[in-house]
């Protein structure tokens, strides 16, 4: 193993614990580094101004785990309508399911999950997190580690707010059952946005707001991660890198393989992808397809070609996603202009 210093260390271990703050604070991998590296909320606090997971609670838990059988025997009135969305455990069957047996109308063909936002609008609906509406994530958003399909996106159904703390129910062919996650109300992956009925009733009937009864929480602290560029002096072999250290081997090969791409618009739109598509992490598998890695090749296996360790090894990855960028693009630049056109690249 190559020994690095104490600092390095440091930096290894927050960026460890990214997976962590994803869930509780909303923020992507390079959010935190900025934060770290000087990003403060307005009242100038540091890391004590992030925002505390709360504790699930309520009916809704017991929900967890369900698996398809099990829902339409418990709501049964509801399978044929919502069959429009199937076959399988679709998120998008999830919340159709989820959202009637509360009591809420949703249309039989609101579209992918990324088309939820807009059909919620257009069928009346306001934004805003509060309990018993919908979250729809653009494709390819990460949150959890986890990249959301780059075509369809996803939707998932908001079950309890508690402050900046946001409950979410969700299904999916990867997920074959109930999942249950966390994101924050203030401050969401970017891509992903909250919708709920006009009356603003709840899960039980009653207005729900944010933290304090105010709507909507305020961000603890902000970030700017598109103009950050936080770098680790990485030295290692790849293997298991984590996000900061991935980027460091990016910028070490890009410095002495791709000179063209030498340039901060080029890097920073490098950075925006793989942010989108993985993170940047080694191991992000896409739960509804067979994409995996830091460039979500799509199957994963097509990174055999630039290494038999492509499963486990960042170097490789990273190798394999510049030359498909260069083969299919020209440039990373060209690549977010074309992500931006298509959801995915």
């Amino acid at each position: 193993m190559t020994r690095v210093n104490g600092a390095r260390r440091r930096l290894a271990s927050i960026a460890a614990i990214v997976g962590l703050i994803l869930t509780v604070g909303g923020c992507g991998p390079l959010d935190v580094l900025a934060f770290l590296a000087g990003c403060r909320s307005a009242s100038g606090e540091g890391a004590s101004g992030t925002v505390q997971a709360s504790a699930a609670s309520g009916e809704w838990t017991g929900l967890v785990g369900m698996a398809m059988g099990r829902i339409q025997d418990k709501w049964p009135e509801h399978s044929s309508y919502c069959s429009t969305y199937g076959p399988d455990f679709q998120c998008t069957w999830w919340a159709c399911m989820r959202e009637r047996s509360l009591g809420h109308q949703v249309g039989q063909y609101w579209g992918n999950g990324n088309q939820w936002d807009t059909s919620a609008q257009q069928a009346g609906w306001v934004q805003g997190a509060q309990a018993g509406g919908i979250v729809s994530f653009e494709g390819g958003v990460v949150y959890g580690g986890i990249p959301t399909s780059a075509l369809y996106g996803h939707v998932a159904v908001v079950e309890q707010v508690d402050g900046d703390t946001v409950h979410i129910t969700e299904g999916g062919t990867g997920f074959g059952k109930v999942h249950a996650t966390t994101l924050s109300a203030s401050n969401p992956p970017r891509g992903v946005t909250y919708w709920h009925p006009a009356d603003g009733s709840g899960t039980d009937g009653v207005p729900h707001g944010g933290a304090a009864g105010q709507g909507e929480a305020a961000a603890a602290w902000t970030c700017g991660a598109d103009s950050a560029d936080v770098m680790v002096d990485y030295e290692g072999d790849g293997v298991h890198a984590a996000p900061a250290e991935a980027q460091s081997i990016a910028r070490q090969m890009i410095a002495s393989g791709y000179k063209e791409w030498d340039n901060e618009n080029d890097w920073q739109a490098l950075v925006w992808i793989w942010d989108h598509e993985s993170g940047w992490r080694w191991n992000a598998d896409n739960p509804t397809s067979d994409a995996y890695g830091i460039p979500q090749a799509l199957p994963g296996s097509k990174m055999a070609s630039a290494g038999a360790d492509w499963k486990d090894n960042a170097a490789t990855q990273i190798k394999w996603g510049l030359d498909y960028i260069k083969g299919r693009y020209g440039s990373p630049g060209r690549a977010k202009q074309f992500w931006l056109a298509h959801n995915w690249y």
